[in-house]
């Protein structure tokens, strides 16, 4: 194969200056996967947008809610970790909407979870093995982290309930004359035992288990096993450490001197090199992405 010069994109301290519009997205550092993805999807536009890494997603939606309404250039984009997808495409078909902050919610679980499509990958000029076996990787590697992604996402859905606001702050000021007013109106607050019996529910072994077998069903479609076309494994997987075994497994990439590169660095250039090898094939979240911000970047 011939050799590629390899080049990561330069640090934000390095780049002087930014455009108008900017998109904000997962990651810790300009190099991270999801502002080097999508700095090659927008590329070719001749409105320049920036796209710029602030860290993980509560960060993003609390960066959001503090500046959509005084930044309309400002867009926002998220993984969608636990959200339905009535929220998500909500989300999608408002946009831009400064009040639900500009912001975008991934379809699939993370960015990664759409190069896992076995013939949009496959198309990389830098696959080392049949699409079959490219396939059954994917397939492994998915199922051997199923009970463990299902696990947490069991996890994940009862914290999110629990950090719901359940209780209301007093405003009589009436009520609270004294310390033992105070602590009366604490003590009798009805929301406490009712969050308290909430939390043992949610917490309970039945509810447990259905929540288990709810997202295991979803996953696989009620089949024993993953199998492709049953369930919503390949959007609902952890995306990531699947797509870098896969990655690090099934393809090769070498450097200038014709060393082989790994980790993170290969799964961002087949990522990128994908991206720009087919350009009318791109996942269609992808698409949809750049029309709505290109849209925005039109409107000045």
């Amino acid at each position: 194969m011939e050799n590629i010069n390899v080049r990561l994109e330069p640090d934000s301290d390095e780049v002087s200056g930014l455009s108008k519009h900017i998109l904000y997205v997962e990651g810790d550092s300009q190099k991270s996967f999801d502002p080097s993805v999508l700095d090659v999807l927008f590329e070719d536009q001749p409105t320049p947008i920036t796209i710029k890494w602030l860290g993980p997603s509560f960060h993003i939606k609390s960066a959001a809610q503090a500046l959509a309404a005084s930044h309309p250039h400002y867009y926002f984009l998220i993984d969608r970790d636990h959200h339905q997808d009535s929220i998500i495409d909500d989300c999608w078909n408002c946009f831009p909407d400064p009040a639900k902050y500009n912001l975008l919610i991934w379809r699939k679980r993370e960015i990664e979870n759409y190069f896992l499509d076995p013939d949009y990958l496959s198309q990389s000029t830098h696959l080392k093995v049949t699409f079959e076996e490219l396939k059954q990787k994917i397939l492994q590697t998915a199922q051997a982290r199923l009970y463990l992604d299902v696990a947490n996402q069991v996890i994940v859905s009862i914290r999110e309930e629990c950090k719901e606001t359940w209780i209301e702050k007093f405003s009589n000021l009436n009520d609270f004359k004294s310390p033992d007013d105070a602590l009366a109106k604490l003590l009798n607050a009805s929301n406490f035992s009712d969050h308290s019996k909430q939390t043992a529910t949610l917490c309970g072994h039945e509810e447990i288990k259905q929540r288990f077998n709810q997202s295991l069903n979803c996953l696989t479609g009620g089949k024993a096993k993953l199998e492709y076309g049953s369930g919503r494994w390949l959007d609902l997987i952890q995306g990531k450490p699947v797509l870098s075994q896969v990655i690090n497994t099934c393809f090769k990439v070498c450097d200038a001197e014709g060393k082989q590169i790994a980790g993170s660095a290969k799964m961002t250039y087949v990522a990128r090199s994908l991206l720009r090898q087919a350009p009318n094939n791109q996942p269609r979240d992808f698409r949809n992405l750049k029309q709505l911000i290109c849209q925005c970047m039109a409107r000045g």
